[in-house]
């Protein structure tokens, strides 16, 4: 087994650890035996997120709360941000020369980090200024790219066709995908009952059921804006 690390660093997480591990045995053939086909290239994202100590919390954190099921999907390579100011703390590329700075975003160009954007269609608005009927989307970290599979060990991909979600997502703008406030604490199916649960066991027990959180939400939106 071949592994090699790198470190991401894009909008909205602190720092991603990326470790590229492809099987192999020690004669650099397949796992499988000689002549099998090489085993497929995995990625696996270690990310930091924010973290949260409620789900109030998470609400109150959230730009968009909405219940709806995903249309579609699509996967995506997306480049690092690039760093800006002077502060080498916070710009590792501060005070390095034209030649120095082509260089470190050449080698940033060579980490994309994948994402898996899906389409999802609004059934009820919780908060936030979106409608039942709007169609928004959400990114999410990992998916399958020119036949490497990148996956984040915190993140459950939306499944089209599935269950009804609830998400708790954050506005980066427009013309740019919302996401959400954490892959585990700010994601949610909806049962046939209506009973809201934790995709994730790390997530929050005690939602209710989606009108019971609807009105969580509102009041919870109403006292962040007094």
């Amino acid at each position: 087994m071949t592994t090699a690390r790198r470190h991401v660093l894009i909008t909205g997480t602190a720092m991603l650890a990326a470790f590229a591990a492809v099987g192999c045995s020690a004669d650099g053939t397949s796992a499988k035996g000689a002549g099998s086909a090489p085993a497929a290239e995995t990625v696996t994202y270690h990310a930091d997120y924010p973290a949260y100590s409620s789900l109030d919390e998470v609400i109150r954190k959230s730009d968009v709360v909405v219940e709806g099921t995903v249309l579609s999907s699509r996967v995506e390579k997306m480049l690092p941000d690039a760093p800006a100011g002077n502060d080498p703390a916070t710009n590792p590329q501060a005070g390095l020369s034209p030649a120095e700075a082509k260089k470190a975003k050449e080698a940033a160009e060579a980490d994309p980090v994948i994402v898996t954007v899906s389409r999802v269609k609004v059934s009820r608005a919780l908060s936030g200024h979106v409608a039942a009927g709007d169609v928004i989307e959400v990114s999410q970290l990992g998916g399958t790219y020119k036949g490497v599979k990148y996956r984040d060990s915190d993140t459950t991909l939306l499944a089209k066709g599935g269950p009804q979600y609830v998400l708790m997502l954050a506005d980066h703008g427009s013309g740019h995908p919302y996401d959400l406030v954490n892959p585990v604490q700010a994601l949610y199916g909806v049962k046939q009952d209506g009973t809201v649960k934790a995709v994730s066991p790390a997530g929050f027990d005690g939602a209710g059921k989606v009108g019971q959180l609807a009105d969580r939400a509102h009041r919870i939106t109403a006292n962040r804006t007094k």
